[in-house]
């Protein structure tokens, strides 16, 4: 991940289209997230997932830059629609651009707000672009098939595009739901808005690495589908740890406020099992906290308690584990490989993460 964090970061200083990053608010905003410290999760199993095919990876890297602009694209939006502050521990597009706007260009605070939140429209916009451009460049720059390209951009701005909207609106959905002792979700739903949020680009991200790695244009290649079902279900492991991150890991740890998924009402894994056991009481108390914007520091560690009492944070870290189980035996046949060791050990950073 060091590795792919390298590679990527210099292929994207290098590249042609940020030429045309303008005003400076835009630019500033499409590098903010890029250039801070992370973990190139999505990057790296790309170019892991070429070495496994015995691909050279080199040619994958413009595609390992592109998902990982393309997955910043998502966060910038999602930090909008969560009305969140803080990513990676400082400032969030929105926020930022808001105080340049207040501090540059004397904005009230209510237009200093718009501002800030139009401006990150529009960079989560510019970043969508510049990763397809970064996806061409892997014919352009470093020979891949421009079939398999074209199959590979084609398919992301189609099928993962459509799924990745389809799981942000089910969420903001299940979010609006007040009453938590009357919630009707089910496991599966959560399961599945999850897997539309967070597994489909891992999947995304395996298949295009296999794909570059063999250069082949055919999704039904035994070892593309082999990859692809293996970062699916890791990616939905990934996911469920984040929610466990997101509810009991430390401001340090996440780079959010502690129980930030409480104050913005997400229905996770832990919320609908914390509920299902709690008491009638403790289900009023959650119901009275969860998706309250004012809610104070000691009411969310409460709900925080409950839910982790209640066994929420236990079938969460289950359900992870459950999802590795499945996605282990995808790679039995890929050849022996340090690439197919380095997807192994990144299966079990999946669950064991704490950052």
């Amino acid at each position: 991940m060091k590795d792919a964090d390298e590679e990527v970061l210099s292929y994207l200083d290098s590249s042609s289209v940020t030429s045309f990053f303008a005003p400076a608010h835009i630019s500033d905003g499409t590098w903010s997230y890029i250039k801070r410290p992370a973990k190139r999760l999505r990057p790296a199993v790309l170019l892991m997932a070429c070495g496994s095919v015995g691909g050279d990876i080199e040619k994958a890297i413009p595609a390992a830059a592109g998902v990982e602009v393309y997955h910043t694209w998502t966060l910038v939006h999602d930090d909008i629609i969560d009305n969140d502050n803080l990513r990676r521990g400082l400032p969030t597009v929105h926020s930022l651009t808001s105080a340049k706007g207040s501090e540059e260009m004397g904005l009230i605070p209510e237009k200093a707000n718009k501002y800030g939140e139009s401006v990150a429209i529009l960079v989560g916009d510019l970043q969508q672009g510049w990763a397809i451009n970064l996806f061409i460049d892997s014919a352009l720059d470093r020979g891949v098939d421009s079939k398999v390209v074209l199959r590979i951009v084609a398919y992301l701005q189609s099928y993962v595009l459509a799924n990745l909207i389809r799981g942000e609106a089910l969420d903001i959905q299940y979010g609006l739901l007040d009453d938590v002792a009357s919630i009707s979700l089910s496991e599966d739903e959560v399961l599945e808005m999850l897997w539309l949020k967070t597994g489909i680009l891992y999947e995304f991200a395996g298949m295009a690495g296999a794909m570059i790695g063999l250069d082949c244009a055919d999704f039904e290649n035994p070892e593309v589908r082999a990859l692809k079902n293996f970062t699916a279900n890791c990616g939905i492991a990934f996911q469920l740890q984040d929610d466990i991150l997101g509810l009991v890991g430390s401001q340090e740890e996440t780079g959010k406020p502690v129980g930030s998924d409480v104050r913005e009402g997400k229905k996770t894994i832990i919320v609908l099992e914390g509920i299902k056991n709690a008491s009638l009481n403790e289900q009023r108390k959650v119901g009275k906290i969860l998706g309250n914007q004012n809610a104070s520091p000691e009411e969310i560690l409460e709900v925080v308690e409950i839910l982790r009492a209640r066994g929420g944070v236990k079938r969460c870290s289950d359900l992870a584990n459950i999802y590795i189980d499945k996605a282990l035996p995808f790679l039995e046949d890929i050849p022996e490989s340090k690439y197919k060791e380095l997807l192994y050990s990144w299966a079990e950073f999946m669950i064991n993460r704490n950052f």
